[in-house]
């Protein structure tokens, strides 16, 4: 490559540490070293997953100021996300300004962590004080007493590295809105996030590697497990569900220290009907994915994110359940199954579980448009196309596109109709929910019928327990039901 090409200091978390900002920038980096120099500075490990090349190499973030002063770099791309793997980005993020990737507008979680280092309490009250006047000082107290409310979301603190930055990147338009509703006067942009499309592995492969019985209905998440990825609430729905069919909850992720994970399965008297198989490699999240009957992916509030690990459950053609806020809920309708953070919540997850249990048609064309989704919304090459973009508009002049095998095949999505709000939907949904045993609580059935028309269950094609009447159950869930190997 040219010495006049291009040259990036990229600061970014890689495998071992177990983040999926690691995996994404693993996913990218290659692709964009097509056409860049690429320096990637990491905290003082050595990475097992990301291969260097003649354009892409890794060194050490205490080598960067050395380096940068001696032969400055075209740009510094800043990964940055709500957890304590980015701290030692954050203050050469203010330091020496540049591209903001913004993967959570909120950061709250990450600067409390470090302003709590040693003597630091009284900077972080001031702080919360100065930012957001009252209500911060008392937000900023609670969190001083050991408490960490759900309110913190409300305030961001991701303000001064927005200030400092050159250029914000962010992966949705409610994210850009955010950044800008806290500074108006930042530059902001939006860029797709760049997911590989998985090949589609057959369930019953899956399964066999994973020795997951066939005979089960498996509810799947892959994520890191938080307080705010609702797992209580989908337990709660798989809990009820197993009275319908012999359902099964897969889980794979690392385990907030605030969640008592092996507590809430024996609450909801799980500890046979579930599997907790801790982080996992990539191979083996796919694997999970693809065994999976529905994942789900659930969480509020939110930091602003979007999520690398939904966008590849989508690309594996999995139908998924998610929250209908945030970024979330610019998905097409249909691309997935969106559930509102209500008082209703248990409750529409566990009736559209049921449904999609005994509608395998309708699983399939929920997970065929999300794959479609994500290969023309979210591919490498659209990245690509977006980091070229933040660069340019950082350093005031063109940027090539790395070239070369980058273009997903284009795939053209239906056309949106309205979802259908009819009486008969309506009607069959509650009395659907009555037969079920939940009742028929009227902003229950709007919201489910809501949730099922955006996935295109229209009027007629249901009977009054939510089946077609031309069969249409998946009649593999019946049989006895047998534990999965623990892993």
């Amino acid at each position: 490559m040219a010495d006049s090409a291009l040259r990036l200091a990229w600061f970014t978390p890689l495998r071992p540490v177990e983040s999926g900002i690691s995996q994404y920038s693993e996913d990218l980096l290659p692709v964009l070293a097509r056409a860049w120099q690429i320096d990637v500075y990491v905290d003082g490990y050595r990475p097992t997953h990301l291969r260097e090349s003649d354009t892409l190499r890794v060194r050490m973030a205490r080598e960067f100021r050395a380096a940068h002063r001696s032969r400055p770099y075209d740009a510094v791309i800043y990964q940055m996300g709500n957890n304590p793997y980015h701290a030692y980005m954050y203050d050469l993020a203010r330091e020496v300004p540049g591209v903001l990737v913004l993967h959570d507008t909120v950061l709250h979680h990450l600067r409390v962590g470090m302003l709590l280092r040693g003597r630091g309490a009284p900077r972080y009250r001031a702080e919360m004080e100065r930012r957001y006047g009252r209500a911060g000082w008392e937000a900023a107290t609670r969190v001083l007493r050991g408490q960490m409310p759900s309110a913190l979301f409300q305030f961001p603190l991701s303000e001064e590295l927005i200030e400092a930055s050159r250029v914000v990147a962010v992966h949705s338009e409610y994210s850009r809105q955010q950044v800008l509703g806290w500074c108006p006067d930042a530059q902001v942009l939006r860029i797709p996030m760049g997911v590989p499309l998985p090949p589609e592995i057959p369930r019953e492969e899956a399964r066999r590697r994973l020795s997951l019985p066939e005979d089960q209905f498996v509810v799947a998440s892959v994520t890191f497990i938080n307080p705010y990825k609702r797992l209580d609430v989908v337990m709660q729905a798989v809990r009820r569900l197993r009275e319908f069919v012999p359902a099964r909850l897969v889980l794979a992720g690392n385990v907030s220290h605030m969640v008592p994970l092996e507590r809430l399965i024996g609450m909801f008297g799980l500890e046979q009907a579930s599997d907790h198989l801790g982080y996992v490699d990539d191979a083996t999240a796919r694997l999970i994915v693809a065994a999976a009957d529905v994942c789900v992916n659930l969480r509020w509030p939110t930091a602003g994110e979007t999520s690398a690990s939904l966008l590849r459950t989508m690309g594996a053609g999995r139908p998924v359940l998610v929250t209908d806020g945030g970024s979330f809920a610019e998905i097409p309708d249909g691309a997935v199954v969106k559930v509102p953070p209500d008082v209703l919540e248990e409750e529409t997850v566990f009736a559209l579980l049921r449904s999609l249990a005994e509608r395998p048609d309708l699983r399939e064309r929920v997970g065929r448009l999300a794959r479609e989704f994500v290969a023309q919304e979210h591919s490498l090459a659209a990245a690509a196309r977006g980091y070229a973009a933040a660069i340019e508009a950082a350093i005031g002049r063109p940027v090539p596109i790395p070239p070369g095998g980058m273009e997903t095949e284009q795939i053209d999505l239906p056309a949106a109709e309205p979802p259908a709000r009819t009486d008969p939907l309506a009607g069959a949904v509650a009395q659907a929910l009555v037969d079920l045993g939940v009742g028929a609580d009227a902003r229950l059935v709007a919201s489910v019928a809501r949730s099922m028309a955006e996935i295109g269950l229209a009027p007629g094609k249901m009977d009054s327990t939510g089946t077609e009447p031309e069969g249409g159950k998946d009649g593999s869930h019946g049989g006895e039901r047998s534990k999965a190997n623990q892993r």
